[in-house]
């Protein structure tokens, strides 16, 4: 699996994670409140608790992010992030699909 992230989403998750540098950025296909475990938006999470299997995504620049092994089902091999500017937001995205029009950071 492999997420290109460009230069204006990398400032902005470089951004949200220096105000928690304790934290670690994690890829997550979140349920929680989605009713079903097959149902779940992506986000990436600030937290500095994994559980579970986790391992390091390749990209191309120079923070690190993460993602729980269980997950990758729900994701594409080649993907794209990119900062929507109007929201505020990221975009995830893929050739073959949107995955998120606007992915959000979530604290934990």
């Amino acid at each position: 699996m492999y997420i290109q992230i460009t230069e204006s989403a990398a400032t902005f998750m470089k951004k949200q994670q220096a105000a928690h540098e304790t934290k670690e950025l994690l890829l997550r296909y979140d349920t929680d409140g989605c009713g079903c475990a097959v149902s779940g938006v992506p986000m990436i999470w600030l937290t500095s608790e994994r559980t579970g299997e986790w391992e390091q995504l390749d990209h191309n620049q120079s923070f690190k992010l993460y993602i729980q092994t269980a997950q990758k089902v729900f994701f594409d091999e080649e993907m794209k992030i990119d900062l929507n500017e109007k929201a505020n937001t990221l975009m995830l995205k893929s050739p073959q699909q949107i995955l998120s029009p606007r992915m959000g950071i979530l604290v934990k």
